[in-house]
């Protein structure tokens, strides 16, 4: 299969993806993505973060950081902009790019991670690309629950958290944002619906142990 929208239905589990990691860096305690990881680890769930391969760069410490925390990583490009439109030696350029950013950073801190999760900007794909990923040891994932978060103009905060709660599904795979701006939304959001979630029978889980790669 070379392109994932959803886990296995026979398990009330969905695995919490967030897109544009990292907003910020160590150095920013309280805010940004070192807030949302605190609230992961006052919440006990892990996540994925696709992360982009500058801002990682930008923010030294902080694939780690997430990493030692519990969570996985995946791979969004070098930069935040349409990978629809790169020809294929820039795209190529662009993932092997972040890869190596995203090692370089684990191996600073002594740690390895697997990186098995492409994930294009906005979800916009062609046939091509998914090869393309494939080729470089990636699988392609979407999701199935994304209310459209990340695309510039936000959508209402209450739409936002009804969307997630209400298209939950077993296997689902939901989408968040970790930008500056979308970033208090997203904890927000979280905040409020993890728990009502997990009161409905939903457990969080990584992407590799709904996926099976855990």
């Amino acid at each position: 299969m070379n392109l994932i929208f959803k886990g296995p239905s026979d398990r009330k589990q969905l695995a919490l993806t967030i897109d544009d990691f990292p907003s910020s860096g160590i150095e920013a305690s309280g805010s940004g993505t070192m807030a949302l990881l605190d609230l992961l680890d006052e919440l006990a769930i892990p996540a994925t973060f696709f992360a982009i391969g500058e801002r990682v760069c930008e923010h030294p410490g902080m694939a780690a950081r997430t990493v030692a925390a519990g969570h996985e990583l995946g791979n969004h490009m070098w930069r935040d902009q349409w990978s629809l439109t790169l020809p294929k030696a820039a795209f190529l350029r662009q993932l092997d790019d972040t890869s190596a950013a995203i090692k370089d950073d684990l191996a600073a801190a002594g740690l390895t991670a697997p990186l098995r999760w492409f994930r294009p900007s906005g979800g916009w794909h062609h046939l091509p690309m998914l090869e393309w990923a494939r080729s470089c040891g990636f699988q392609t994932v979407l999701g199935s629950i994304w209310p459209l978060d990340g695309l510039g103009i936000a959508p209402p905060e209450q739409a936002q958290r009804w969307f997630v709660e209400h298209f939950a599904h077993p296997g689902g795979i939901v989408i968040l944002h970790d930008s500056k701006e979308a970033n208090p939304a997203t904890r927000r959001t979280l905040l409020q619906e993890v728990p009502d979630l997990q009161q409905k029978g939903f457990s969080f889980v990584t992407l590799n142990t709904l996926l099976g790669q855990g």
